[in-house]
């Protein structure tokens, strides 16, 4: 078949054109074309952060919880409320009163008795210094406890020696009660013969350990701030039986905050004591930096997701100072751990770098050709690597 001259020229210039594009496209391959993005290898400091949510809540905070049995009798507080160390918030109804005035009578009985068999001694008064020494020893015992531990406290460097000393007098002043008392027991029970003298020695301890064990179920009827703080929960009304397990009272101390977050385990077990953290809330134009994780609890337990995943979790606590302190209980920041750091390091863009037969490679633009070279890594942030070799300050990278 016979081909005309004006078609040999259009394949021609068909030909050429095809080239052309397909130069084209070889060198795109190569510089990147018009198209491509890079940035400049910088130096620096890199930061490497865990974030979570966290609460601000008290340092102090009392906790009081139903035990499904006692109905509330009176409320001495309201929400927002000032209390003092000591102070009853909430009372419930007991018959503790009424069982107190039975042991008393018993105790007046014996007084009776014991006068008609003794003449010329007082059982009233032996009566009272007998439950007064039985009292006291019950105070020493509680007071040596706090002596032992503040003791022990001191030794860890957590007490001064001053509040030692102070417990120590507490003891050695209760002892010289007792043996004050123990003296003018002896001389008013001086006429009683040995026998009798036992016999309502023995009744009137037994009267006087009742006493007491009444009195310490008092306090299992009444609910007593621990410190100086602020009513922030109340449930329940006067005349009701909470459920169980619920919660009838919160006080917290405002003076003492501190943020609390919980870290998923794998994440905790990167968390130190005194690691940098910062903690911000756009809502309350909130921005606080340079805080340190004050503890980290031992333990990890499971909560769950808002997705309802099981997850186990460990707390940390981030302690505020005084002036932060005015911050509103249960807020809500947002919590970031600086884990690691880097000074004075080459970094990129995550983007330029990629993975090759095991090894990290960027793409370097020189004299606009693509260079590709391989580097090592180091310390990897949300947005940046470090590079330890294989690039240099002000290099251009291929981002994109």
């Amino acid at each position: 078949m016979k081909i005309s001259k004006k078609k040999i020229i259009i394949i021609v210039i068909v030909a050429a054109v095809v080239s052309s594009i397909g130069y084209y496209a070889y060198n795109q391959s190569l510089t990147g074309g018009d198209d491509f993005i890079t940035e400049a290898a910088q130096v620096g400091d890199l930061s490497k952060y865990l974030e979570e949510n966290g609460e601000i809540l008290s340092t102090n905070i009392n906790t009081f919880y139903s035990d499904g049995m006692k109905k509330i009798k009176t409320i001495n507080v309201e929400v927002g409320d000032l209390v003092k160390k000591g102070d009853i918030l909430i009372e419930f109804d007991s018959t503790i009163d009424l069982e107190e005035e039975r042991i008393n009578k018993e105790i007046k009985a014996l007084e009776a008795n014991y006068s008609e068999a003794v003449v010329g001694v007082d059982f009233e008064t032996l009566n009272g210094i007998k439950i007064q020494i039985q009292g006291l020893r019950n105070s020493l015992a509680i007071a040596k406890e706090e002596y032992d531990k503040a003791l022990r406290l001191f030794n860890e460097n957590v007490v001064t020696k001053s509040e030692v000393n102070i417990a120590e007098n507490t003891v050695l002043q209760l002892e010289n009660q007792i043996a004050v008392l123990n003296n003018q027991y002896n001389l008013q029970a001086k006429g009683v013969s040995g026998n009798i003298r036992n016999q309502y020695e023995a009744q009137i301890d037994s009267l006087a350990i009742s006493l007491d064990i009444l009195e310490k179920h008092r306090d299992g009827y009444v609910l007593k701030s621990n410190f100086d703080g602020t009513v922030t929960e109340l449930n329940g009304f006067v005349g009701s039986m909470p459920i169980m397990g619920t919660l009838i009272l919160e006080v917290q101390d405002k003076s003492s905050l501190a943020v609390y977050a919980d870290f998923l385990v794998d994440e905790a077990a990167q968390l130190k004591d005194d690691m940098s953290v910062d903690i911000e809330n756009s809502d309350l134009e909130l921005e606080i930096n340079d805080l340190k994780i004050s503890q980290i609890y031992p333990k990890a337990v499971s909560k769950v997701s808002e997705l309802g995943i099981e997850q186990k979790r460990v707390k940390i606590k981030i302690e505020l100072n005084e002036e932060i302190g005015r911050l509103t209980l249960g807020s809500t920041v947002d919590v970031k751990v600086n884990t690691e750091n880097r000074e004075g390091v080459v970094y990129v863009n995550k983007d330029a770098v990629y993975e090759k037969e095991g090894m990290d490679y960027v793409i370097v633009i020189e004299g606009g050709m693509e260079v590709e070279k391989e580097v090592e890594i180091g310390l990897e942030t949300d947005d940046y690597l470090e590079i330890i070799s294989g690039l240099e300050e002000g290099e251009e990278v291929l981002t994109d």
